[in-house]
């Protein structure tokens, strides 16, 4: 190639490689004895590296030159040159063109401005499947796809018409098609020169490479690095602890949670650190001696370790370990504090579940003996208050008998019915009920023992029970007075007060405070105090300190505290205990009670009454109590015999008075019976049942009386019934 300025072409193609793969550059040689001629060099990047230089002979009167946009263009010839051998171009060419058939895997592809190819190397037969006798002449089309075709011609008139070409010094990747039919994946650079005279491109010259198995490579990679990071995530995303060491174990990965379970924020401060930094060192020295040799002895190792975190907290770990590729460690870890959670919250629903099976038998035990309970404390009661009508100068021992009654039957209808009655009035005069309270204490204290109440506002109404009350003070002053001094002097003292922000509390134990205003009732003993460690759980069921008694004191008084919006505070030391309740206020309404007026009652002095009650004593009280305003009165205790004397005597009687709880037949049973015989005749329940406890549903009875209230609801309603039905009649 003496006979051209070789060596300068050389630099610019070396210059241009790192942009493009194939370059054209035309150039003015001298050809012994023809003067000065054109040729067309092509320049190409070769697969395996290297380059390659094929020369094509153009027309002699053709004088392209290379431009600074890198095309093909037209250039004054020099004005002097040298001759030299007429064949050596041709020569040249055919040994180049023959050394790139042979060496390279590269298609080389020219074609006219007609879209017509004019070169086809080896490299392209072998990648299309065409020979170049075969494609020499054809449409390049021929390989393109019949989808991209029609845009393929555009883009070939565009440039014949002067367009800019887009692809031009760039690689892009395209989709061909071989002679089969299969679609060929190719890299493709392209180059074009110029017309001369005209400017517009008189050819176009590209390097096609199959970059099928690069795209399958590819495609592989990244469904590959796609799956890591789907995993990556996912680590990430999980809640277990996982953290990666090399082969000297330092850390090299720490997922987040394996971060947070440590108290790090990140893993910045642990990587590159060794494992060891997260456990003291005895710890460590345990782990190296037991299970990273079963880890590199059999490839894994479970079992549970203590950990320690930034802030020095033991961290209770589940832990697993296994060999890595790289001959570290891969660790899963846990936080046993969620199990251990678990754990205790299963065994606390055991107990509770335990203790709920405890206290049913225990209820059903109570059920069984209430009901006859509640007959004997009516008829002392009705006692009570017989004497207390007969007498004069009342004695306060009876005032205590039928306040204590009172109570006694209040507590059963609980009992009997624990589900509290939304109609009850929840109205209640704190300081009356203290005094009570006071008054029921007082008498079980031994004399050298005291009990007081302080009450340093006198209109606190709260919004309570009046009998769940009672059960909270008495178990409270109860479990007081128990802990006074057995030899020497004591004293209870009750405060009662309003709550106010300022107020100074024992620590609360139970409930929260009120977000509205509430009192503060105080109960302070002398006594001996509660240790700190039973102090915790003296609300618990069935725990107790002193010798006797069941443990279920407090924990009712909890209940019904908890239940009704309070708060407990409790103080215990050597100079004795205070328990404060802050129970919520009541809305008091304006609106007046209604109070039943006895006015245009009618007269009952003449009525004729029938009772029914198995129980001989109610039976006694019913009938005394009723003999007070009517008469008269016919008592029976087999509600047989009773029916038996009703269909003979369907009308000597005004009004029936009936239990329900009876062996033959109960209440309701006879009540239909005695509405069959006479429909007209007014029937009351007088019965020591809850309303919760019986079969109501189509009452038959047109009034139902407690038998802990006989004397003081019977003879009224009877009144009322008696006047109704006269009204109505």
């Amino acid at each position: 190639m003496a006979w051209f300025d070789e060596e300068r072409i050389i630099k610019m193609f070396a210059r241009a490689r790192p942009y493009s793969s194939f370059m054209a550059i035309s150039r003015k040689c001298i050809i012994p004895q023809k003067g000065w001629v054109d040729v067309l060099c092509l320049c190409a990047n070769l697969s395996f590296g290297g380059a390659l230089f094929a020369v094509k002979l153009l027309k002699m009167d053709d004088t392209p030159s290379l431009q600074a946009d890198g095309t093909i263009g037209s250039a004054p010839p020099p004005s002097d040159g040298n001759s030299a051998d007429p064949d050596a171009p041709q020569r040249l060419q055919e040994r180049l063109s023959h050394l790139i058939a042979q060496t390279t895997t590269d298609a080389f592809v020219a074609i006219d401005p007609q879209n017509r190819v004019i070169y086809w190397n080896k490299g392209a037969e072998d990648l299309f499947g065409w020979t170049a006798e075969e494609i020499i002449g054809q449409s390049l089309s021929i390989i393109v796809p019949s989808v991209h075709r029609t845009a393929h011609l555009e883009a070939m008139m565009r440039l014949s018409a002067g367009g800019q070409p887009r692809l031009l010094g760039k690689r892009t990747n395209v989709t061909a098609i071989d002679r089969e039919g299969r679609e060929v994946f190719i890299e493709l650079a392209l180059t074009h020169w110029l017309d001369p005279v005209s400017g517009k491109p008189a050819g176009y010259a590209s390097i096609m490479r199959d970059v099928s198995e690069r795209r399958r490579f590819e495609a592989e990679r990244d469904a590959y690095q796609r799956k890591l990071e789907e995993q990556f995530a996912a680590i990430e995303a999980t809640s277990d602890g996982v953290a990666i060491t090399d082969a000297a174990g330092l850390f090299i990965y720490l997922n987040r949670a394996h971060c947070t379970m440590f108290g790090y924020p990140d893993a910045s401060a642990l990587l590159g650190k060794p494992w060891s930094v997260l456990y003291s060192a005895d710890e460590g020295k345990r782990i190296e001696e037991i299970a990273i040799p079963v880890v590199f002895g059999k490839g894994s190792w479970r079992g549970e370790a203590r950990g320690i975190d930034c802030n020095g907290r033991v961290v209770e770990q589940e832990v697993s370990l296994a060999r890595s590729p790289n001959g570290g460690l891969v660790c899963t870890t846990r936080d046993m504090a969620d199990r251990q959670r678990v754990i205790r919250e299963r065994i606390r629903a055991r107990e509770q579940l335990l203790l709920a099976e405890r206290q049913e038998l225990i209820s059903r035990a109570v059920s069984g003996v209430a009901h006859d309970f509640a007959n004997l404390m009516s008829v002392i009661s009705a006692s009570a208050t017989t004497l207390f009508s007969k007498s004069q100068n009342c004695p306060p021992e009876l005032n205590r008998i039928m306040g204590a009654a009172n109570q006694a039957t209040a507590m059963l209808d609980l009992i009997l019915a624990p589900t509290r009655n939304a109609e009850t009035d929840r109205k209640l005069d704190a300081k009356a009920a203290l005094n009570k309270i006071v008054d029921l204490t007082a008498v079980t204290l031994k004399p050298y023992h005291s009990i007081s109440l302080f009450a340093l506002d006198d209109d606190i109404v709260i919004d309570a029970d009046g009998t769940e009350f009672l059960r909270v003070l008495m178990n409270l002053c109860s479990n007081a007075r128990d802990a006074l001094p057995s030899e020497g002097a004591g004293s209870i003292q009750i405060v009662l007060e309003r709550f106010h922000p300022r107020k100074d509390l024992a620590p609360r134990l139970v409930g929260a405070i009120p977000d509205g205003p509430c009192a503060v009732i105080s109960i302070c003993d002398s006594g001996c105090g509660i240790a700190d460690a039973d102090l915790a759980r003296v609300f618990e069921p069935f725990q107790t300190t002193k010798s006797f008694g069941s443990g279920l004191g407090l924990a009712v008084v909890s209940e019904v505290v908890t239940e009704a919006g309070g708060a407990i505070c409790v103080q215990s030391g050597s100079e004795g205990t205070k328990f404060q309740l802050i129970w919520p206020l009541a809305e008091l309404d304006r609106s007046e009670a209604e109070i039943e007026s006895s006015e245009g009652m009618q007269d009952v002095s003449t009525t004729r009454i029938l009772i029914v009650d198995d129980n001989e004593s109610v039976l006694d009280l019913i009938a005394s109590e009723v003999g007070k305003i009517a008469g008269p009165v016919t008592a029976y205790s087999s509600p047989i015999e009773a029916l038996m004397d009703l269909e003979n005597n369907a009308s000597e009687w005004d009004v029936v008075i009936v239990d329900y709880d009876m062996p033959e037949m109960n209440g309701a049973q006879l009540a239909k019976r005695i509405r069959i015989i006479n429909p007209d005749l007014p029937i009351i329940l007088c019965t020591a049942l809850h309303k919760q406890e019986l079969d109501l549903a189509d009452s038959p009875f047109d009034a139902r009386v407690e038998k802990s209230k006989i004397s003081i609801d019977l003879n009224q309603t009877i009144r009322r019934i008696i006047t109704q039905f006269k009204v109505h009649s």
